[in-house]
């Protein structure tokens, strides 16, 4: 009994033990239902920004000057820092940001507080500087949009914003809260010359008495008997007319210089032309950001019932919107591709059943669910936490056909040796031992195929390791379910002797309700009659012939690679390694020429979103029965970052566009942009209008080169030459430059005679500055809001250059002269930022790319080997390099290059392992290379770019064909080894593999046939994986049943006539 048990080991303990079997199913669907309600659900998988800012405010100081009081003091300060791989900055008006890319494998929080000590240590930034503020970089994840608008003015408007602001961040769902259209509170004191001079004053004056008169200070505290008493000064005043009230002088006759009396003080917004519109009409928008770990769609939720009630508490004529709702389309998709998986769920249910018998086909399809929930159960666990999101439910679709593979190789070899030799226990264990460790190790080939794909790094790289984790989790699984569960259901199922008289009866001999199963069995026996003759009279003779011209096989099959790696290189194929993921809406980003009044902003938004409307109307009058392109439209000054965070300034523009739902949609979501653009012209003052209604998966432009160096005429000079260059092509356009050169600047000197009187460049400097850009008295806490007051010129006396020279400038003496006495005013060009790398200054030259035009390969290959080095030999101080999608590019071809030699390197082993050769191994291997022709004919016949999913299909093909491959080696090994000769054992071998091999080839090819015909938008992006998995596995199946039986005996050939030639020469030493 106990030999008995060690022969038949953990299989045959489980098919004796069936509740276990039971039980074991039904933990793992338990705990994987569990799992997936809690899972949290998202559109994309989150990417990992390993990034810390610094950001220190310069308040009125131009790019260069930020550049060399702020940015090189803190690029040095940090760039010793361990843990840290590159240093980005950018040195714009006003503000200096350093961007700290931290290594992989560093603690960020580490690194983060490091920088922010060293950061802190500077001594020597500019006195006018603000407190730096470092901090961790985060992508927000956008939930949905919220509209205030309705017969209020704009202080309402933000004062029901701030309110519904501070209520809604009391949910722990929400992040963050973006405001659109909004302006910040200040207080601004405004003092005409002629004042000044009046009352002989000054701006620093003013300043000072508003900070001596305005305040709190606490006094101490006065012990008494009956306790302590506190005691405070309290003079701080909060409101435009209580800042009007204070005292700048008191004369010997009691009478008082107030505030109020020499200047106009404006309580209301800071200068900045902001504002927003919705749908035409005045609005303030609220961006609700989730938490990193948050659920779209519950977050989504909550929100809108928040909305719902608190529109109930509004004021009459204000109104709530609640619009660009993502959790819609998340939902949309999520359903899409639940659907795609049920289809091809059934689809290979129904294969199965054609070519097994019922119950087998059943219990074998029963290993899908079981397998989800086990993946299910431990996604969210491990050093690989995984959501369920578009990528990640593609990973399943994915691996549908592939985890039935062990099923199927199990089930069938139960089902014939049962066949053969009567259903019991014993045959039924002997069965599934007999290709229990070939087809174990087949499973862990296709694991360790995509176990180094885990690692890929970059904006590829949580792409990757979605489907990794998903497909390795499921393929586990399926080897649990395939060696414990299956055989123990398969022993305990009474599979009937097949009665071929009475399937083939007539229908009128059996009931009404009989008839549909009859129906069944009936083409279940047609297809297995069928599939006998194919491996009879058709495979067997055919594979006679190929092994016998085993040369002839395997030069054709070298040829045809040949072939296809020529073609590859011809241009048939289109590559687009990094595919546009199609979006929900339109958004229109605009930047106006450097220093463009706002005026001429507001007119191109304007136009823009009179277009927009236009297009709408006209749409309507040509198709009355449907729904506008563009359901909702927001239009806003400023615009948002690369991470997604709003940014302000005066010539800057944003508009997002929001389509109809899905299902009621007549257009796509490129259509509209592509409507939309052909409606604008060129405008004047704009410097870059881009719309986009999707983001490349590799960040950025799909485009992008870097220019470095140091001397910024050079830099400019370059960039200018490239951006030329790069408008040549066809199919390129959105070209722009990082370094905007074209607003103009006034330099000031101080006369040498002017030192002489007492006016040094720092006074008349400030005091220039007082008078234009104005000097913070005071920044005050007014409830949640804090306010700064400026002291400065009304706006009337700052507008032209005579302002500039008429003012007077002010010695420590009291001495007052026109500006036009003590210094010059030189006119120059201004550049908006500069940016740097690596402590040397860079200009990014990026553009965009119609792929069905011209691949951005294409043109990346021609200016890197055509035109760049025409730049170099023209700037030869200069160096260039790749940007953006361009360089993630080559860094993700790098890394997929070391990931797949891992993966080959993994694979040998576990075949080795099996088959107890070192040689075997690669002649199974040598076959991978071959499954590339039918990926590549399937991208051409469907006309389909190859991109980075393409590739990772390569790697699912690769496990596949390999997995088939091993059984049938160890199948001619088993018919070696009872002395069939080599021929003889090949034929054999084939024709009883032909049905496993066919089978699991056609279950994955069909598993995938939805998600290949699915039409949705959405899906586009991973249908190209879809091709390279069903296409090549069909090529694959040809491989295995045709190259390796001929590979095989040509490496048994190969080792014959090695020891024929040993024992050769052997035997001439001899002699």
């Amino acid at each position: 009994m106990i030999n008995r048990n060690k022969k038949e080991g953990i299989i045959g303990w489980f098919v004796r033990n069936p509740v276990a079997a039971n039980l074991l199913m039904f933990s793992i669907i338990c705990l994987g239902l569990y799992s997936g309600i809690n899972l949290r659900k998202q559109t994309t998988p989150d990417f990992n920004i390993n990034y810390v800012n610094v950001r220190v405010p310069y308040l009125g100081a131009a790019p260069e000057e930020v550049e060399e009081g702020v940015v090189i003091k803190v690029e040095e300060a940090i760039q010793d820092t361990k843990g840290i791989l590159k240093i980005k900055s950018t040195a714009a008006e006003s503000l200096g940001t350093v961007r700290a890319e931290i290594e992989i494998d560093a603690d960020i929080n580490v690194v983060l507080n490091e920088i922010k000590a060293k950061v802190d240590a500077i001594s020597t930034f500019p006195e006018l500087t603000e407190k730096p503020v470092v901090y961790k970089v985060e992508v927000p994840q956008g939930i949905l949009f919220v509209s205030i608008f309705g017969d209020i003015d704009e202080y309402q408007r933000k004062e029901i914003a701030q309110d519904i602001k501070d209520e809604l961040l009391v949910y722990p769902e929400i992040k963050s809260i973006n405001m659109l259209g909004d302006r910040a509170y200040e207080i601004s004191i405004e003092v005409t010359e002629n004042t000044l001079r009046e009352y002989d004053l000054t701006m620093s004056e003013i300043s000072a008495a508003v900070r001596a008169s305005s305040v709190d200070l606490p006094g101490g505290r006065i012990r008494t008997e009956g306790g302590d008493i506190l005691l405070r000064t309290k003079g701080q005043v909060y409101t435009g007319e209580e800042f009007g009230e204070l005292v700048l002088r008191t004369y010997p006759d009691g009478s008082r210089l107030l505030l109020s009396d020499i200047a106009n003080i404006d309580d209301g917004f800071v200068e900045s032309r902001s504002w927003g519109r919705f749908n035409g009409k005045p609005s303030l928008d609220m961006e609700i950001l989730a938490g990193a770990a948050e659920n779209e769609i519950q977050t989504a939720d909550r929100v809108k019932e928040f909305i719902a009630e608190r529109t109930k508490t509004l004021p009459q004529g204000v109104e709530l919107e609640v619009w660009g709702d993502r959790s819609i389309y998340l939902q949309d998709r999520l359903d899409m591709m639940t659907k795609n998986m049920a289809q091809g769920a059934l689809l290979v249910f129904i294969v199965l059943s054609l070519f097994l018998r019922l119950k087998v086909a059943i219990w074998a399809v029963i290993g899908i669910p079981i397998a989800f929930f086990g993946a299910l159960w431990l996604m969210p666990v491990g050093p690989f936490p995984v959501t369920i999101n578009l990528i990640s439910l593609f990973g399943f679709i994915m691996v549908l056909g592939i985890v039935v593979d062990d099923a199927i190789i199990i089930g069938e070899s139960i089902y014939t040796k049962i066949r053969a030799d009567g259903h019991n226990i014993e045959n039924v264990i002997k069965g599934a031992q007999k290709v229990a460790v070939p087809a174990t190790f087949g499973v862990l080939t296709t694991i360790a195929a995509f176990a180094p794909m885990l690692f890929v790094t970059g904006f590829g790289g949580p792409f990757f390791k979605a489907m990794s984790v998903v497909v390795i989790l499921c393929l586990f699984f399926s080897i649990i379910e395939s060696k414990l569960i299956l055989p123990a259901h398969l022993a305990h199922s009474k599979i009937e002797d097949i009665n071929e008289e009475e399937i083939f009866s007539p229908y009128e001999n059996i009931p009404w309700y009989k008839r549909p199963s009859r129906f069944f069995q009936r083409a279940n026996r047609t297809v297995q009659k069928g599939l006998h003759y194919i491996i009879e009279y058709k495979y067997a003779p055919l594979i006679r012939k190929a092994v016998e011209n085993r040369g002839l096989t395997a030069v054709s099959f070298l040829a045809a690679l040949i072939v296809i790696m020529g073609v590859l290189n011809s241009g048939l194929t289109r590559f687009m390694l990094f595919p546009q993921v199609p979006g929900d809406y339109v958004v229109v980003e605009l930047t106006m020429v450097d220093g463009s009044p706002p005026e001429l902003r507001d007119q191109v938004i304007n136009q823009i979103e009179d277009e927009a409307l236009k297009l709408n109307e006209e749409w309507l009058i040509a198709n009355p029965e449907s729904l506008p392109p563009i359901n909702k439209l927001g239009a806003y000054t400023g615009g948002m970052s690369d991470l997604g965070t709003p940014t302000g300034g005066d010539g800057i523009g944003l508009l997002v566009a929001e389509l109809p739902p899905l299902e009621y949609r007549d257009v796509t979501v490129l259509e509209v942009e592509n409507m939309w653009r052909s409606r604008i012209d060129d405008m004047p003052g704009v410097k870059k209008l881009t719309f986009d209604s999707g983001r490349s998966i590799g960040g950025g432009s799909d485009l992008g080169f870097n220019i470095v160096g140091q001397d910024i005429k050079q830099l400019e000079q370059s960039s200018k030459t490239l951006e030329r260059k790069l408008r040549e092509y066809r199919g390129v356009f959105d070209i722009r430059s990082s370094l905007s050169v074209g607003g103009e600047e006034i330099k000031l000197d101080v006369k040498p005679e002017a030192e002489a009187l007492g006016f040094s460049m720092a006074s008349v400097g400030r005091q220039v500055r007082q008078a234009f850009y104005g000097e913070e008295a005071q920044r005050i806490q007014r409830g949640k809001n804090e306010i700064k007051v400026m002291v400065r010129y009304p706006e009337s006396d700052r507008k032209s250059i005579g302002n500039l020279e008429s003012m007077r400038i002010r010695n420590s003496q009291g001495d007052e002269v026109p500006f036009s006495s003590v210094a010059t005013a030189s006119f120059g060009t201004a550049y908006s930022n500069i940016q740097r790398e690596g402590g040397k200054r860079i200009v990014t030259v990026s553009a965009d790319v119609d792929a069905a035009t011209v691949q951005p390969r294409v043109v990346t290959a021609d200016i890197i080997n055509n035109f760049i080095p025409e730049l170099r030999s023209e700037f030869p101080q200069l160096e260039f390099e790749l940007e953006g999608t361009s360089n993630e590019t080559v860094k993700l071809l790098n890394e997929l290059t070391v990931a797949s030699v891992a993966a080959l390197f993994l694979i040998y082993i576990l075949i080795a392992i099996p088959l107890k050769s070192y040689i075997q191994p690669i002649v199974i291997m040598s076959v991978i290379p071959f499954g590339l022709i039918g990926a590549v004919i399937g991208h051409i016949v469907l006309d389909e770019a190859i991109s980075m999913f393409s590739l990772f299909g390569l790697v699912a093909l690769a496990g596949v064909v390999v997995n088939d491959s091993i059984i049938m080696v160890d199948f001619i090994n088993k018919a070696r080894e009872e002395g069939v000769g080599i021929i003889d054992a090949v034929v054999t071998s084939g024709t009883q593999r032909f049905r496993a091999i066919s089978l699991t080839s056609l279950t994955t090819a069909i598993g995938l046939m939805p998600i290949m015909l699915e039409t949705s938008t959405q899906a586009q992006f991973v249908i190209p994986m879809a091709i390279s998995i069903s296409f090549g596995i069909i090529f694959a199946t040809v491989i295995t049943l045709f190259l390796i039986p001929c590979l095989y005996v040509l490496q048994d050939d190969f080792i014959r006539k090695v020891k024929s030639f040993g024992r050769t020469v052997f035997s001439l030493e001899i002699a």
